[in-house]
Formats: structure tokens, sequence, C-alpha cells
């Protein structure tokens, strides 16, 4: 039995994706005892050759070679089923793990028991774990998350969501939660729908950014928009079916706004925490101005909010003694 088990569901792409995918994990999670389950689902690139002979020589490696494309959640559930570990982490097969990043998700669930579920921030997820990124290649772009890790200094957030292209729990969550629901086809909103079921059971969603993860975005269904969007509106209406609503989550741009503003309320006793908060603030407005919202009152209340924290971050200076703004009334 390992400590921590690692699910990555693979369709196509060993050469772009899968392996370096696998020797960043083998590379950049140091001495952790875990184990990785390699679903594929039935891939015609030569992946499940390579899988199977990796695994003759990697003893931390396991597989699971489907016959048919079980979808992601099928795939994951296939991977869950087989894991031994105290904790069990999803990951996409598009991702590049940075160092330290499975030693800081599983300290969170195991230091905390009202965690269920704790992801990363990235350089491509539809929500606010997004941090502004301007490298082009997989290693640049990792080189500048590592900079935003530590400038985070251990810091975390919660949120209603967090994108499955790298997401851990403990066991105990699974056993009370279930499996990823499978009914959403090969994709889209199986994510949504375990966040809301964790929620429902009373436990929080974690965020911590100081964990960066590369990840490309769009490896199975970018090739393919018009199935991504067929998807896309079969697996909504699925999702508000299960749970009687109409689901409409807050837009990342206005979390990207609240986290802004918390850099403003952080405790500010260094000149280099100035920085680091400064800059962690510009990022995330930085992402808020690409999701300008089309409506004109929308774009008006929003470019007002934008604006006054534009200049709230600009004006930071180094403190000349140690201070703390304890409330957002003394600041605003």
């Amino acid at each position: 039995m390992a400590e921590s088990s690692i699910v990555i569901v693979t369709y196509n792409g060993l050469l772009e994706h899968t392996i370096p995918c696998l020797e960043s994990i083998f590379r950049g999670t140091g001495d952790e005892d875990y184990e990785v389950i390699a679903v594929d689902n039935n891939s015609s690139d030569g992946t499940p050759a390579y899988l199977t002979e990796l695994a003759g020589r990697e003893p931390r490696l396991k597989c699971v070679l489907n016959a048919t494309n079980r979808g992601f959640a099928g795939g994951n559930n296939d991977g869950i089923r087989v894991a031994t570990g105290r904790v069990i982490v999803l990951l996409n097969n598009d991702t590049r793990v940075s160092d330290g990043w499975l030693s800081r998700m599983r300290s969170t669930l195991l230091a905390d028991r009202s965690v269920g579920l704790v992801g990363p921030v990235s350089n491509a997820v539809g929500n606010e774990q997004k941090i502004f990124i301007s490298g082009a290649t997989p290693e640049d772009i990792l080189g500048e998350g590592r900079t935003w890790a530590e400038m985070s200094g251990g810091d975390s957030f919660e949120t209603d969501r967090l994108g499955f292209f790298c997401v851990a729990f403990r066991r105990d969550l699974l056993e009370l939660v279930g499996l990823l629901d499978d009914a959403y086809d090969l994709g889209f909103y199986e994510d949504d729908d375990y966040c809301l079921r964790v929620l429902k059971a009373g436990y929080k969603l974690v965020c911590r950014e100081d964990v960066f993860i590369y990840h490309h975005g769009s490896a199975s269904f970018g090739k393919v928009p018009h199935r991504t969007k067929d998807l896309l509106k079969k697996n909504r209406r699925l999702l508000e079916q299960k749970f009687g609503i109409r689901y409409n989550p807050r837009h990342p741009r206005d979390r990207q706004l609240d986290l802004a503003e918390n850099c403003l309320l952080g405790a500010l006793t260094t000149p280099q925490q100035v920085s680091a908060l400064t800059s962690r603030g510009k990022n995330r407005l930085q992402i808020a101005r690409t999701l300008m919202p089309r409506s004109w009152l929308k774009r008006l209340l929003f470019l007002r909010r934008l604006r006054f924290l534009e200049r709230r971050i600009a004006a930071l200076q180094p403190p000349c003694n140690s201070y703390v703004f304890e409330d957002k009334e003394k600041l605003l």
C-alpha cells in the first residue's frame, strides 16, 4: 500500500502529453510514498504498449488498459478502484508537476479534516485557480509558476469549484461521497458535479497558491470543437436536472477581483511581502481584464471595481514599521 495514489487517464497524446507528464511525476515528487495508476482509454498511438513496458521497470506504476473509451469519469473511477493510497490524486495526462506539489496538497488534507478537495494554481483552468503566465513553453511556464509558488508562502483560498485537471482528496471522502458520476459521457461537468456533492456533504474546497501545475488544456477535446460544444450543453443540462438547480456559478472574473482584493488585506511587515502581494494582486487583475463582460452595465460595474483595485494595489508602499491590515474598512 502507498500513502498516496496518483490516477492518470490517457487517451492518445503519448509523446506530447503522457510521457512528459509521467517523467515530471517521477522526477518532481521526490521521496514521497506514492503509486501512479495509469488508465488508458483504448489509445491507438502506442500508449498501451508504452505503459506496459514502463510498468515492467518502474515498480511505482500500475496500468489499467481499457478496451473502450470510458471517458474522464469512467477512466478515473477505474483507477480509483485500483488505488491503495490514503490520499488519492486525479491528474490529467496533459500536465507537468513541480517540486513539492504532492506533499503540500496532502498536508492540507491531513491537517484539516474539514477540507474535502484541494487543488493547485495553473496556467490553464476555467476558474480562479488560473494565474497569468507569459511564458510560451512548458519549461518557461513552470519557471513562472515556481516564482508564484515562492511568493505565496503557503497561502490558500476557499472556492466553490476546483478544476479536476489536478485534485486531491482523502479516501474517507470517497467512501462518503462516492465515485465520479460517469453519466457525463466522455467529459465536462463531472468535476462540477463532484464539487457540489462535496460541498453538500459539508466539506470545504481549497486551492493552494504555493502549488503550481502546468496544464496544456483541451488535450482530448480541443481538436473537435463542435463535439466539445455539444457535450458542454448536454452535460450542463444533466447536472441541472440531477441537482434541481439552474447552475450559474460566480464568474471567474469576479473571483479574480476578490482574490486581488484579498492581497490588499494581507500581512505587510516587510518590503518583500509588499512586493509579493503587489505582484500577485496585479497578476489577478491582469487575468480579470481578459474576461471583460459584454453587457455595458456589467462592464461599467466591472471596470469601476477593477480600476479601484488597480489604484489601491499601485499605492502599496514598503512600510516603515511593521503593520497589518486587520480589516477591510481601514483600507477601503
